[in-house]
């Protein structure tokens, strides 16, 4: 066993999923503000989401560190594996991080952007990792709300009208997330059954969890368009033939999968919702600019 390092501390945050959560605020902002928003604005989106995602991911590592040693694609992150003792250091970095998050969009954003940040924090931590994750096969679908409050973050940032396509691109990000990570757990189902998570491949298993996948993309797919209705323009031109040829695309994995649920359509499924998302915000930045 060695010293914890400062890449250990890193670990804990889950890095790949903060830069899609602060695409999401970044581009709800813009889109409210049909273009950059102030510079105060920008440094208060990405530092209070950049810090707040970082402590309340940081605080599901430590809360899930005994789930996490049983399972063998996370029994190597830095808790489960010792590399960070005592493990009570992870809790107060995890804490320190988020009421420091919590504080800067208070100081920089509008109250009610802040209250977003913080609303997400509390989803994610204590309400999905917590309560609805241990117990629940529809945990990701009530939990995915925590990745809503970051469009409504961004958006509040920046103004408190347009509250239809606030609610819009919130309830975009919603209907991806079962989507997103039923396809990755159609790929570790055995793990989460071995250590008693009711994810829904696990319970139902990966011919049943892939009609589930693809009703999912079903619904996303209308929810994807339906915010074409804010646009005019070449701007809704260009954001429904880009979101149009991804969402087709995305509903093909998901087809695949449904054909034969295997773990190698499974993994193509996940592989492609990674960046759809993204994608889907991006599109939306250029569209209102333009």
């Amino acid at each position: 066993m060695r010293s914890s390092s400062l890449s250990d501390y890193m670990a804990l945050t889950k890095p790949k999923i903060i830069p899609l959560l602060l695409m999401v605020a970044l581009g709800s902002a813009v889109v409210a503000a049909r273009g950059l928003p102030s510079s105060l604005v920008l440094v208060g989106i990405l530092s209070a989401g950049t810090v707040a995602s970082a402590g309340a991911l940081a605080l599901n590592s430590y809360l899930e560190m005994d789930i996490d040693s049983k399972m063998r694609r996370t029994r190597n992150r830095p808790l489960p594996s010792q590399r960070i003792v005592p493990a009570s250091h992870a809790l107060l970095f995890g804490l320190c991080l988020l009421t420091g998050g919590v504080a800067i969009a208070a100081v920089t954003l509008a109250p009610l952007a802040a209250f977003f940040v913080a609303l997400g924090a509390f989803v994610y931590v204590p309400v999905y990792t917590l309560l609805l994750k241990p117990r629940t096969s529809w945990n990701i679908v009530l939990g995915g709300f925590a990745g809503s409050c970051a469009a409504l973050a961004g958006w509040y940032a920046v103004s408190g009208e347009g509250l239809a396509a606030a609610w819009t691109l919130a309830a975009l990000v919603f209907v991806w997330t079962p989507s997103h990570f039923w396809s990755l757990a159609v790929i570790t189902d055995q793990d989460y059954s071995e250590v008693g998570i009711p994810m829904l491949p696990s319970v139902v298993g990966p011919a049943a969890a892939s009609r589930y996948i693809v009703a999912n993309t079903l619904l996303l797919i209308p929810v994807s368009l339906l915010f074409s209705f804010y646009l005019h323009g070449l701007g809704f031109l260009v954001y429904v033939a880009v979101v149009a040829v991804f969402d087709a695309m995305l509903f093909w994995t998901n087809l695949k999968l449904l054909r034969s649920p295997t773990k190698d359509n499974a993994w193509l499924a996940f592989k492609f919702t990674s960046p759809y998302l993204a994608v889907v915000f991006l599109v939306a930045m250029i569209a209102v600019v333009i």
